[in-house]
């Protein structure tokens, strides 16, 4: 049983959801010769304070605020 977990940033529509959730089935199936009622897709959404890239996250990123970060002087 393929169990495939994503992680995004939210605010991605629940028909945009869906449609991913419908082609990652569809690409696990042919690639691994599995039946679609085996495959177990968790799209994890990420807040803003959630996610950080080289210590900022994207609220800061989002705020212009990425100076306030240790080694960036």
């Amino acid at each position: 049983m393929p169990i495939i977990q994503m992680n995004m940033m939210e605010n991605r529509t629940a028909a945009q959801k869906q449609e991913l959730a419908r082609r990652v089935c569809e690409a696990v199936c042919q690639v691994l010769d599995a039946k679609p009622e085996s495959v177990r897709i968790m799209i994890h959404e990420l807040g803003p304070h959630d996610f950080s890239v080289g210590g900022v996250t994207m609220a800061e990123r989002k705020s212009g605020k990425e100076d306030g970060v240790p080694g960036n002087d």
